[in-house]
């Protein structure tokens, strides 16, 4: 479960939410959206209910608290997440439709599909423990509610999965595609152990929770019984304290991994006998491939062929692959082998491979992590493909755009603004191009003039109908595509671009996948990607004879067919390792004479509790209104402090937000575990909402420098007051800048301090993946006033930062100035004393508290760590008024964990450790350490 919030949080990466959401109230559920997504969300806010009702019915058991659904796209892509909390349950819905070509695909309706699923998670997930003071913790504190059970990934989005399937009759359980790729892998022996159920490590690895994990839950119903299945979340809910496996050992009297290994043992027999039917695919291997690979796209000449690939780093490329035999590549196979018998000859050589690979031509890496898809070609010079840009207002975080890459001067330009194009197909002049937009979760097809940025929609919008893979023929006169209506499958239509009428390509008598049309070299036929009996094959429809024909006989997991000039058919064969592409050497057609009688997709469960028809629903609702920034949902904070060369801290309070995190609150108390070196109180307070933030800090706290586990000046601090911000974030690409304006006042002891700071910070990064650099800067100037003197400063920062040859690593410096007031060297940032509300210290978490003081510092620093995300081997060097007080260098992370909505006590958290080497002339030379863990605003 901790891996699937993870996920989800990287996935959804801190979206900012604007002031103008709405709600809707229903019974059971309180609905946000944005004023672009009402019409989602009013259809949504009714399936929400019947969702629940026909749950309740299924599951005998929901939830009494009112679930917060947030209704937004995010990424421009099909997704969704819950937060399965007892007491505040909150479920995200992308709005995006999913594509023909993925395996959540099948189902009715997206909107129901996606409902049911999260919906699921909570009712399985989000259940109270039956142990009362267990229940107590979980109603108060947000990070135990949560990671409460610590459910296995592979079970909770197993069940969702198979929950999904059961009550609609259609969903991953019973797609053909997601079966034809499982068949692959256990017919070599590839399905993933009990423990790689849950990794997502592997081509396809992230995946299996959901595809083996619903099938073996499926297996145990049917060979055990719903009941038991049942059982086991009733005992993971007891009084007494059970895990997952406690649990399901209990009900069925041996662990989950030994009858996984029986259900695993049962897949792959059944998956070996279909093979011994199966009659061999006369195809042969032309391109081997690493990993991930989608979208391939042969150049006009027929000389080059592009590939999006992604390897298991994450590192997504474009690759262009010349079409020629790699005789370069074998000449040197031979030379060495060759050389191999004349060194000796009783070795034995290498066996060649069946296809050397073919020789790259060139590579695109993504940019900035936008992303590469679906490549098209424009002459021969030439590719358009998608990557996502970012919008700017925090409606969307990631909107699908156009950009084109010529490869011969390795250009990349920007074509669309924020146009929201997935799949396309683009005109030889590389001025126009057909393809679906989609935003707010309608699906449409649009043509597109690039000269002036037109874009006209071809059909009239509906939420009822999804589009993919709109392909021009040959001579630019027609366009095939895909199209899926509610409750339908996928249907291949081919319309005349002068108006002609609308052609529907008939399909096999049974079909449920369909995706990936292609058209021939002359246009005269049309090939695709069909799933029919949990197989997928090639077919050819030839528009003029109107004859249908299947080419394979589900042989392999079969995706992408491409004709080439010769006339030989190229096609990405799915195995465990990823796909390759293959090349059919012959084209054994088989006539396809029973034919579907309508596009309506059967279902394959039905029972009492199948719900009804997806549907879009539009009636008016009753009970809506402004989204209420103060409706605060509170948890208990707790944190804590540990550093060896001052102190610790524990700290205590209370921390609230809405949902969408406009507005957060914070209070609480920072208790000295060592000897009452630093304790005190804190109020905190930040506004988000508009384009312009808020932050607020009430402070009372007590620094005593002589109670530290390190020796240091002497201070004794009583300061009590408070700080204000007002920052305005603009962002130009991936430049970022933001100004500041920040007033302080302190009360002390026996004096009283106020200063007003204004600021700016910079940032830029431009990422190649394997390389990157970037830079930032931060400046700011101080006016303050003392109680009998008026005092004035500045701060510079500057860090250069980037990646080579994928190691990541950074150099800085910083220096900070005070006229007629000192700097104090040392100490830890917390609640009561940080960098930016406290003007005189400078921070320094391996020494203590007022280590040193004096009007000028400069600091120098670098580091390098060897993956990104992991802590970096350091070191720093600190300066006072010219004169180098003291170095460090060793191990330290630090890290901000936000996930940018849903409970308090999964946002703002703050973590920092650290082991370092410590030397300077004043104090003794030693290894000091530290670990902190708390929530700050």
């Amino acid at each position: 479960m901790k891996q699937t919030l993870l996920a989800s949080a990287l996935l959804l990466a801190s979206p900012s939410f604007a002031a103008n959401w709405q709600t809707i109230h229903t019974e059971h559920f309180n609905v946000h959206f944005s004023s672009e997504h009402t019409d989602f969300a009013k259809s949504t806010a009714v399936e929400l209910e019947i969702v629940r009702t026909k749950v309740l019915e299924q599951q005998n058991r929901a939830l009494d608290k009112i679930v917060d659904v947030v209704v937004f796209d995010p990424l421009n892509a099909a997704n969704g997440f819950a937060l399965p909390t007892s007491n505040n349950p909150v479920m995200a819905l992308f709005t995006t439709p999913p594509q023909s070509d993925t395996v959540i695909s099948n189902s009715s309706g997206w909107q129901q599909l996606l409902v049911l699923h999260e919906y699921i998670h909570l009712v399985h997930l989000a259940q109270p423990t039956r142990s009362e003071w267990q229940q107590k913790i979980r109603g108060v504190w947000d990070l135990y509610d949560l990671t409460y059970g610590d459910t296995p990934r592979w079970v909770a989005e197993g069940y969702a999965t198979l929950i999904e399937s059961k009550m609609t009759g259609r969903g991953r359980l019973f797609d053909n595609y997601s079966e034809a790729i499982l068949r692959e892998f256990a017919q070599q022996g590839a399905l993933p152990t009990y423990v790689q159920l849950n990794s997502d490590e592997g081509f396809m690895a992230g995946s299996m929770a959901y595809l083996i994990g619903s099938r073996f839950l499926y297996w145990l119903e049917q060979n055990y019984s719903e009941q038991l299945v049942d059982n086991v979340w009733v005992r993971m809910r007891a009084v007494k304290s059970r895990d997952f496996d406690d649990a399901f050992s209990g009900v069925f009297g041996q662990n989950a991994a030994k009858l996984y290994r029986r259900f695993i043992a049962e897949y792959t027999y059944k998956a070996m006998q279909q093979e011994q039917t199966e009659s061999p695919l006369n195809s042969k291997l032309w391109l081997k491939l690493d990993l991930y690979a989608s979208n391939p796209a042969l150049s006009g000449d027929g000389s080059k062929i592009a590939i999006v690939e992604r390897d298991k780093k994450s590192n997504t490329k474009l690759i262009i692959y010349s079409t020629e035999d790699n005789t370069k590549a074998q000449q040197q196979f031979i030379k060495e082998q060759k050389q191999l018998l004349e060194d000796d000859a009783k070795d034995i050589p290498d066996t060649a491979p069946s296809v050397f690979k073919r020789e790259q031509k060139q590579i695109l890496n993504q940019i900035n992590r936008a992303g590469i898809a679906n490549p098209q070609w424009v002459g021969n010079n030439t590719l358009y493909f998608n990557a996502y840009s970012s919008e700017e207002s925090g409606t969307y975080n990631k909107v699908s755009d156009i950009f084109s890459y010529n490869i011969d001067t390795g250009n990349v330009e920007q074509l669309t603004e924020l146009a929201g194009i997935r799949r396309f197909s683009v005109t030889r002049d590389g001025e126009t191009l057909y393809g679906e937009q989609i935003r707010a979760g309608y699906s449409e097809l649009v043509k597109v003039d690039l000269n002036t940025q037109t874009i006209t929609p071809l059909f009239t919008k509906s939420l009822k109908t999804t589009y993919d893979y709109p392909t021009l023929n040959p001579d630019e006169t027609k366009l095939a595509y895909l199209s899926a209506s509610l409750n339908e499958n996928w249907q291949l239509y081919i319309q005349g671009l002068g108006g002609d009428v609308r052609q529907s390509i008939p399909m096999p008598n049974g079909y449920q996948y369909l995706s990936q049309p292609s058209f021939s070299q002359n246009g005269e036929s049309i090939y695709f990607v069909a799933g029919l009996n949990n197989k997928t094959d090639i077919y050819n429809y030839h528009i003029k004879n109107n004859t249908l024909t299947r080419l394979t006989n589900g042989q392999e997991a079969l995706a992408y067919p491409i004709e080439t000039e010769d006339g030989s058919l190229l096609y990405f064969s799915t195995n465990a390792d990823g796909p390759d592409v293959k090349t059919l050497t012959t084209k054994d057609r088989t006539s396809v004479t029973d034919l579907a009688v309508s596009s309506e997709a059967p279902l394959l469960m039905v029972n009492k509790h199948t719900l009804p028809p997806a549907k879009i629903y539009t009636d008016e609702i009753v009970e809506q209104s402004d989204y209420a920034v103060l409706e605060q949902q509170a948890t208990f904070a707790l944190g804590s402090q540990y550093y060896s060369s001052s102190t610790s801290l524990l700290s205590v309070g209370i921390k609230s937000s809405d949902l969408l995190k406009q507005l957060d609150l914070q209070a609480g108390y920072n208790i000295d575990l060592h000897n009452g070196g630093l304790y005190g109180g804190f109020v905190q307070a930040k506004y988000n909402a508009l384009n312009t933030k808020f932050k607020l800090a009430l402070f009372d706290y007590n620094l005593d420098t002589s109670r530290q586990y390190q020796p240091s000046l002497n201070a004794d601090i009583d300061a009590r007051g408070g700080f204000a911000a007002i920052s305005h974030p603009l962002k130009f690409g991936q430049l970022q800048l933001t100004p500041e304006l920040a007033y302080n006042y302190t009360d002390y002891k026996n004096s009283r301090k106020n200063w007003t700071r204004l600021s700016i910070s910079q940032q830029w990064q431009h990422d190649r993946q394997a390389f990157a650099i970037g830079q930032s800067i931060y400046a700011s100037i101080y006016e303050g006033r003392n109680q009998s003197s008026h005092w004035q400063g500045y701060d510079v920062a500057t860090k250069i930062f980037g990646k080579a040859f994928n190691i990541p690593m950074f150099v800085s410096f910083e220096q900070k100035q005070r006229d007629d007031s000192n700097l104090a060297l040392g100490g830890f940032s917390s609640n009561l004393i940080n960098q930016q509300q406290s003007s005189e210290f400078v921070l320094a978490a391996e020494l203590p508290f007022y280590s040193a003081t004096a009007e000028r510092y400069q600091g120098y620093g670098g580091g390098i760590s060897f993956k990104e995300g992991m802590p970096w081997f350091y070191y720093k060097q600190h300066q006072l008024d010219n004169s180098v007080y003291a170095q460090s260098y060793g191990l330290k992370y630090q890290g901000d964990f936000s996930f940018g909505m849903g409970p308090a006590g999964v946002n703002d958290l703050t973590f920092n450790a650290g082991l370092s080497r410590v030397e300077g002339d004043s104090f003794e030379n030693e290894m000091r350490a530290w670990l902190s863990f708390y929530y700050s605003l």
